[in-house]
Formats: C-alpha cells, sequence, structure tokens
C-alpha cells in the first residue's frame, strides 16, 4: 500500500510534496505516477483570480490511503471526482466514516482545512478529478457570501453526509469533460480553464444554496432515493458500447415504478435514463476524438454504432458539430 500523510496546503504545495513522495520530479506543474504506483497525471493550474485548480485522470496500481492532516487558518478544497472499478472507496473527516462500495461513484463535496481529511482506493480504481482550492478571503471576496452565511456553515457540519450530497448531473459532467478535453498549448487554456472552473463552483454553490436553505432542496427526494438514484445512473454510464438495461430493470433496481424512475432521475440528472445515458455516449465520443487516436469510424463502432451514419447524427444532435469536424 502507498500511504502518504501531509499537513493541508494549497495545491502548489501539495503537488511538490506528492513529487518528492513519489520520486518523480514535476513537468510544467505535472506530474505522472511511476508504474509501481499507477499510471496517469495529477497537474496544478493556478488561475488569474487567486484559485488553484488540481486536476487529475489517474488508475492506481496499488492500494492508496491518503491522510491530510487539519490546519490551523480556513480555506477550502472542492473535489468533482469520476470513480470507476472500485471496489471499497473510503473516505474519513474527522470522526465520520463514508463507505462506497458501489463499483462507480461519481459526486461532489466540499471540505475545509480545520477538520482532518483521509481517504483510502484499492488497486485498479480509476479517478478523474478536477479539484478547486481557495482561501476564505477568496469566497468572501468573490462568491458573493461570507464564509459564516448559515448555508455552508450547515453543509460542513454534515461532513461525511456531503460526500454524496451534490451528484454529478449531465451539466456537471459536460464541464468535466471540456476540462479534460482542454489542451496546455491552446492560445487562451487558461481564460477556458477558468471559465469552466468557475462556472462548477458557481453551479455547485448555487445547488448547495438551494438545496439548504429550502430545508430539503431543489429535488425534495430522501437521501435513500438519491442514493438509489446513483446506483442507477452508475449503470447507465458502465458501458456506454451496449445498450442500457430496459427501463424495467432500472426501476426494479431504484426500488420504484417506471413512471417514477422517470421522475425522479430526471429531477436529479436533468435528463430521462436514456436522453442521460445518450449525452454521456457523446461526452465519450468527443473525449476519444480530442485524443486524435482513433477514426469518426472507429469511435463509433466503440460505441456500438453499427452504422456511420446514426453515429454523426447523433453527434451533431449533441454539440451541433460533425464528429469529424471536431
Amino acid at each position: 500500500m502507498f500511504n502518504i500523510s501531509y499537513k493541508y496546503s494549497d495545491h502548489a504545495t501539495y503537488l511538490q510534496y506528492l513529487a518528492e513522495k513519489l520520486g518523480v520530479k514535476k513537468e510544467k506543474n505535472t506530474i505522472w505516477l511511476p508504474p509501481s504506483i499507477g499510471s496517469g497525471y495529477i497537474k496544478m493550474v493556478a488561475m488569474a483570480n487567486g484559485l488553484q485548480v488540481l486536476i487529475n485522470e489517474c488508475t492506481i496500481n496499488t492500494d492508496v490511503h491518503v491522510f491530510r492532516e487539519s490546519a490551523t487558518t480556513q480555506s477550502y478544497t472542492l473535489r468533482f471526482d469520476q470513480v470507476r472499478n472500485m471496489r471499497k472507496l473510503s473516505i474519513k473527516m474527522d470522526d465520520d466514516l463514508l463507505e462506497e462500495k458501489n463499483e462507480f461513484y461519481s459526486g461532489a463535496f466540499l471540505t475545509n482545512s480545520l477538520s482532518n481529511f483521509a481517504y483510502t482506493a484499492n488497486t485498479g480504481t480509476e479517478d478523474r478529478c478536477v479539484n478547486i482550492y481557495f482561501t476564505e478571503e477568496w469566497f468572501n471576496k468573490y462568491s458573493g457570501v461570507k464564509s459564516t452565511d448559515y448555508f455552508l456553515t450547515k453543509y460542513l457540519s454534515l461532513k461525511t453526509a456531503a460526500f454524496t450530497f451534490e451528484v454529478l448531473n449531465i451539466d456537471y459532467r459536460e464541464l468535466m469533460e471540456e476540462i479534460f478535453a482542454l489542451k496546455e498549448d491552446h492560445p487562451i487554456y487558461k481564460t477556458v480553464l477558468q471559465n469552466r472552473v468557475m462556472l462548477l463552483l458557481e453551479k455547485f454553490l448555487r445547488s448547495l444554496y438551494n438545496k439548504i436553505s429550502n430545508d430539503g432542496g431543489e429535488t425534495g427526494f430522501e437521501d435513500s432515493e438519491i442514493k438509489r438514484m446513483m446506483q442507477v445512473e452508475s449503470i447507465l454510464v458502465n458501458n456506454l458500447s451496449v445498450a442500457p438495461p430496459p427501463l424495467a430493470e432500472l426501476a426494479r433496481i431504484g426500488m420504484m415504478s417506471e413512471s417514477k424512475l422517470k421522475v425522479v432521475f430526471k429531477k436529479i440528472y436533468g435528463l430521462t435514463p436514456y436522453e442521460y445515458y445518450q449525452k454521456n455516449r457523446m461526452l465519450k465520443a468527443r473525449q476519444l476524438l480530442n485524443k486524435r487516436k482513433f477514426s469518426v469510424k472507429e469511435i463509433g463502432m466503440q460505441l456500438g454504432f453499427q452504422n456511420l451514419s446514426n453515429f454523426t447524427i447523433a453527434y451533431k444532435k449533441a454539440f451541433n458539430i460533425l464528429p469529424s469536424n471536431a
């Protein structure tokens, strides 16, 4: 197992410390995992307005345990994670423990520097994460609300309940895909990245405020229902190369009628189950197109399209551009 313990810090300091622990060098604020630990990268980008963003796309080849010791001054990290192939993910904040046992996890949560924070992930876990760091001064200046406001204080007091407080609906996923697709040699890379990061932050804070101030939030669903919808969502995005399970099977997993499943799922994720599957399918197509490793036909086949014209039509409907021009 790879163990790392560190004092809460900004992302620049953390990345330097992690590079030293891994025995690798930073390359333009990016480190690549050594084969003994995993594959993929972790990079830090400093924004013009004082935000720091940590972006990673990694697969680990060993169990990993990370412990972050609390600090004496207040600052925040907001994480957006898409995790696959996990047998068990354990997240601990002070004495509160959350354990996720689904193979997939997609969620956003906010932590502050005044709490100890730890997580353990198993070998083979894949994680795509956008992690935003900001100070209390930054929050007071740019957010439009005071960090001591009721809704933020209440959220942070929930601790582990906060880990599943915000599901990653299609709006979050699309913003994240745009972030991962950005190339650092793009002439306005930092401008575009800052825009997408601010949109993620705005959407999270807006949703958080609505949920806590309305005492039940925008959805009005119980935690158990949201949990079951997260399980349904993970099944829909598990394998985007095959048709999704029938609605009846998804309803059985969600423990509700088919009609209620469609209503609840759309309220939480913004689309019906099939629309959600199809949009994520197209987001995957765009991700593959951006890598420039496969032809349009090959990508269409990877995503289960037997007819290239059907893939072209679906992609154009999703993004208003032909895949050949993407």
